[in-house]
């Protein structure tokens, strides 16, 4: 920092809302320290709720053929139930005929059909083999039983079962339940673990990295503290929420990753602003107390670095209001989600971060590193001159066409695989071999058809839900029949109830693959053709038939929403740069690091390049939400590095260019110099940033839920291409090319953006 720029922007950030508010909050420290201790103890109190209130992923589309069967079958097949459970048997000593083992179906029968969530038990000794519940080598059986209510009865319901058949297993014959309800009770406690290793990873890297980038272990753990109590509180905002909301399954999970990557981001900013007010005044003779110097300080860190984190949250925020084009419920709810916890992580650091600075003073600086680790900042670094940086930033530019080239032509090879994207939802079952429902999966999978946990449902009526009359019932009848003959198909069982008929196909592939959404569209294709005979009317649903029609929703709305983040990033960098051509190239190149990501990602996860490294098998496809979220969120991030860096370039070139005598002859030199400037003091925070943001998103490569991988990896990559390739190198480099350019039409002196 120039000693120009010392004197100039204190005053400068005197006369801001955020460093009035900073000394407000300094002076009522104290009150401010009581509020939070309050609303994290109420948030620790009302997390357990949140945990019982989730629900699986909720991929309906209204006004969808696989919603219509929804409510077709609510309407017309009440009997049937809104959910199918499996309750699986199996023995290792026993067959399914011998008494001990029928004794104990006959007994877990009995408790099922006793209580009250239960709407019916088709048992396995019952159906007269109409039905294969009886495994072909004779250890095992099951049991089919509906449950009705909403997504979230059905958890409730799927708990109480869980209860009701813990102590079931005796005899040898082990018991277990399992569904899309089951399921998802496993997988939250499952991704519970899955985050929590995950932050025993990230959180110790994220305070080592803290302590370098701020000098002091003080100063380190700091961040880690009020981002913890930031997402604590977020998780209390979810569970009063959830009173009138679903949540799904990702909820804690997204948001632990999200708020502990932006808030020690956030964080670090606030807080080496905060070291540098307080070393840059340490030796400036004062007529204010020690907590004058203080207060002021804070004021000075809110008016600066908290005055970048809000546009940073608020670009963010706008960023996801995008996905509310998406009439995806799980879609919404990750956005939401996402949104709360920026929100606040943000208010944090605008409230208990200064209120602990204050109260630490000079002692945020206790601990410190030895001289040479200390940031350039502080101490007597302040006045020297970071010279690594100064030349990198020299090399680049003195090389601006190898420096965007290169870039650019990586960007281009990971863009490649994006053509070949394919859409699916993996239900976590690999991560639940351990759960309940793991074990009873495994069951299907091994003796019965993987399809069974969750039947594609087909309705058959005539126009306009009408029953359907003799010629279309004997169309039923061709249709079902045709169903069975795919090899993809295990069985297809029918029920007629008031004219209407419902054909229950239970795939003989896991109703996650590919093999399972394709199967639904020759299905679907088949009732196409029914239809064209005789006016029968064929919907096609169930899960694997939301996933595709969730899967159509979201490709055929991605577009609109890169077209309006893109829009509200031109006009927004517009207006704050007062510029044409820097919004334009951070747009592309936004667009650029966030292709490179999700092509790298389905690389990855689609292709399985180094799938063994990682431990998990490809399920030849990508999470159907991870690219649109993913975009979102990342084009979010990459907005908070273009302010940091390009407004502090904006900042020296407008000191610079209004002082020169000959403007017309001298602003490129003056770009030059900002553009050097500018990499220099922003360089070291930006890439410790991102550094604690990689290693926060990359411990959750650890996960055993692959969607937790792949938001992880997609994330992680997309950070390391922006804060390495962007801004140390395509930035500087084009910003050389364009040279005076950059800035037209003009700026004013006046303005200040950034930090």
């Amino acid at each position: 920092m120039t000693a120009d720029t010392a004197v100039r922007e204190p005053d400068l950030a005197s006369r801001s809302v955020g460093y009035r508010w900073g000394r407000v909050i300094a002076r009522h420290r104290w009150v401010v320290l009581a509020v939070w201790v309050i609303l994290a103890a109420g948030s620790a109190f009302l997390y357990p709720g949140l945990q019982h209130s989730l629900v699986g992923a909720n991929f309906s589309v209204p006004g969808t053929e696989s919603s219509r069967v929804d409510e077709l079958i609510e309407e017309n097949f009440d009997s049937f139930g809104s959910e199918q459970m499996v309750v699986t048997f199996t023995s290792e000593t026993s067959t399914v005929q011998s008494p001990a083992f029928r004794d104990r179906v006959s007994e877990v029968i009995a408790s099922l059909r006793q209580s009250p969530d239960v709407l019916r038990v088709v048992a396995p000794y019952e159906t007269a083999g109409l039905v294969p519940q009886l495994s072909e080598d004779g250890t095992s059986a099951l049991a089919l039983i509906g449950v009705g209510g909403d997504a979230r009865d059905r958890i409730g319901v799927a708990e109480r079962i869980q209860e009701l058949i813990a102590g079931a297993s005796s005899d040898g014959v082990e018991v277990s339940v399992t569904g899309y309800s089951p399921m998802t009770v496993d997988l939250t406690r499952v991704q519970s673990d899955d985050a929590a290793r995950a932050e025993s990873i990230g959180l110790p890297v994220a305070l080592v990295l803290l302590t370098l980038a701020l000098g002091s272990v003080v100063a380190g753990i700091v961040p880690l503290v009020t981002i913890g109590i930031g997402v604590l509180t977020a998780f209390g905002v979810f569970a009063l929420l959830s009173n009138v909301l679903t949540f799904d399954v990702l909820v804690t999970t997204v948001a632990a990753m999200f708020g502990l990557g932006l808030g020690i981001d956030y964080a670090l900013f606030i807080v080496s602003r905060f070291r540098e007010e307080m070393d840059r005044t340490a030796g400036v003779p004062r007529t204010g107390s020690e907590r004058e110097r203080t207060d002021e300080a804070v004021g000075t860190a809110l008016g600066t670095a908290g005055h970048t984190i809000v546009i940073s949250g608020l670009v963010i925020l706008i960023a996801l209001g995008a996905l509310t084009i998406v009439d995806v419920p799980a879609v919404r709810s990750i956005s939401l989600v996402v949104a709360l916890t920026v929100t606040c992580v943000v208010v944090v650091a605008w409230t208990l971060l200064p209120a602990i600075l204050a109260v630490l003073g000079t002692r945020i600086g206790k601990w410190s590193l030895p001289k040479r680790f200390q940031p350039s900042s502080v101490g007597e670094h302040a006045a020297a001159i970071p010279t690594w940086w100064s030349r990198w930033a020299r090399h680049v530019i003195e090389r601006p066409w190898r420096y965007t080239a290169l870039p650019a032509a990586l960007f281009f090879v990971c863009l490649i695989p994006i053509g070949s994207i394919q859409y699916g939802v993996d239900l976590g079952a690999d991560a639940l071999s351990a759960e309940p429902s793991g074990r009873a999966n495994a069951v299907l999978m091994d003796k019965f058809a993987p399809g069974t946990i969750s039947p594609i449902n087909v309705v058959f009526t005539g126009e306009n839900d009408q029953p359907l009359d003799s010629v279309q019932a004997e169309t039923v009848t061709s249709v079902a029949d045709d169903i069975r003959a795919d090899d993809r198909v295990a069985y297809a069982i029918a029920q007629q109830e008031g004219g209407r008929a419902l054909l229950i196909v239970v795939p003989s592939v896991p109703i996650d693959s590919t093999e399972a959404t394709d199967l639904v569209g020759s299905i679907r294709d088949q009732a196409v053709l029914a239809g064209l005979r005789d006016g029968t009317i064929a919907s096609v649903g169930g899960t694997t038939a939301l996933v595709v029609d969730a899967s159509h929703e979201i490709s055929s709305k991605f577009l609109w929403v890169v077209l309006a983040v893109l829009a509200f990033s031109l006009v927004y960098l517009g207006v704050v740069f007062r510029s044409v051509v820097i919004p334009i190239k951070a747009v592309a190149m936004n667009v650029l690091v966030t292709g490179a990501a999700l092509g790298a990602t389905v690389a990855v996860f689609q292709w399985g390049w180094g799938s063994a490294l990682l431990g998990f098998e490809s399920p030849g496809y990508i999470q159907v939400y991870l690219p649109v979220t993913v975009f979102a969120v990342v084009f979010g991030l990459s907005m908070d590095y273009e302010v940091f860096l390009i407004g502090r370039m904006r900042e020296v070139f407008v000191r610079l260019s209004s002082r020169s005598d000959s403007p017309d002859t001298d602003t490129d030199t003056a770009n030059d110099t900002a553009v050097v400037d500018g990499l220099e003091h922003t360089a070291r925070p930006i890439t410790a940033a991102a550094a604690i943001m990689i290693a926060v998103f990359a411990s959750f490569l650890t996960a055993d839920v692959l969607e937790l991988q792949q938001f992880g990896f997609a994330l992680a990559v997309a950070v390391l291409f922006d804060a390495v390739l962007v801004r140390m190198m395509l930035v500087p480099a084009m910003m050389k090319l364009f040279g005076a350019r950059n800035w037209w039409p003009g700026v004013r002196r006046t303005q200040s953006v950034g930090n």
